[in-house]
C-alpha cells in the first residue's frame, strides 16, 4: 500500500499506471465528489500544442533535401 511522502508524494501503482496508460511526465487530475477522490489522467488538448503553432515556420517552402543538407552542415560544425 502506498504511503504519503512529507512532500505530499504517492507512487500510483503500477498496475493503474498500466490501466490508466500513465507515462512518465503526464498529467494527472484529481477530482473529488462527495468525498470520494477519482484519478484521471490529463488528457491532450489543442492548448498543449499552442506554445509550437509557427514553430518550423522559417522551413516553409523549402524542400526537405535543403532541410536536410542545412541539418547536415549544423551537425559536422559541432564536431570541428
Amino acid at each position: 500500500m502506498p504511503k504519503v511522502t512529507q512532500k505530499g508524494q504517492v507512487t500510483i501503482p503500477q498496475q493503474i499506471r498500466i490501466m490508466l496508460d500513465i507515462k512518465t511526465g503526464d498529467q494527472v487530475n484529481f477530482e473529488v465528489d462527495a468525498g470520494t477522490v477519482y484519478l484521471r489522467k490529463k488528457q491532450a488538448s489543442v492548448e498543449n500544442l499552442k506554445g509550437y503553432i509557427g514553430y518550423l515556420s522559417h522551413l516553409k517552402g523549402k524542400e526537405p533535401e535543403d532541410i536536410i543538407d542545412e541539418l547536415r552542415d549544423t551537425a559536422d560544425d559541432f564536431g570541428r
